[in-house]
């Protein structure tokens, strides 16, 4: 990793450490200045540290980080929660195409073990199941977009055996942290909102990212 990839981490981090405090203090019009440059520094980062420019599954990590800015700042709007919600839908589609498509020769852990993504289905339909008193005209888009994330989360799990376990393991934290992420997010939105909820999110949210992004990395090294 060169220096300048490594420096854009470490801006990436110390945003995310303001971020939280920001949340913490409650500045959310200051927010503006800091939360819409999370994806794009690490998009620059990714950028700067791949070596695999010309590959398409370098575009997909790219539009997926896109996706997740546009999500970022559409959720910071009033009445725009709807395409927040298919912007992030959208980025998870690519996580998934980029997970399905890594090493498609290989066989994944799920071709060994089929039963190992049943814990992730069985979480999803407990948490709309006690999220769904709480949505009111939104049961259909928060179905999908727990569905689609619920699969990307299988799909990180299914790169074990197709490549090298350091990347598996971070494709897996990283889809993990996602999973937790948005659900504390639906929690914080519909059902309790707490300040302890919003920092949650915003963590996990911000290592999900980091993690899968660095996992592509070391995938492609």
């Amino acid at each position: 990793m060169n220096r300048t990839t490594k420096t854009l981490f470490l801006f990436f981090c110390i945003l995310t450490a303001a971020e939280l405090l920001l949340i913490y203090f409650n500045q959310t019009s200051v927010r503006w200045f800091t939360k819409p440059l999370l994806m794009p520094v690490l998009m620059i980062a990714f950028y700067t540290g791949s070596n695999i420019k010309k590959d398409k599954q370098f575009y997909f990590i790219l539009l997926a980080l896109f996706l997740s800015w546009a999500g970022d700042v559409l959720l910071m709007m009033k009445n725009m929660f709807i395409p927040g919600l298919v912007s992030f839908l959208l980025a998870h589609f690519f996580y998934i195409i980029y997970f399905l498509q890594t090493k498609k020769e290989k066989r994944g852990l799920l071709q060994f073990q089929p039963l190992i993504g049943l814990p992730v289905v069985i979480y999803i339909a407990i948490f709309l199941w006690q999220l769904y008193p709480f949505l009111d005209a939104l049961k259909i888009p928060v179905t999908i977009y727990a569905v689609t994330i619920g699969t990307m989360l299988i799909m990180a799990i299914n790169t074990k055996r197709k490549v090298d376990d350091d990347a598996s393991t971070l494709f897996f934290n990283g889809a993990l942290q996602f999973v937790i992420s948005d659900s504390l997010l639906a929690v914080n939105l519909f059902a309790v909102n707490n300040l302890l909820l919003g920092l949650c999110v915003m963590l996990t949210y911000c290592s999900a990212q980091y993690l899968i992004v660095k996992g592509v990395m070391l995938n492609k090294e």
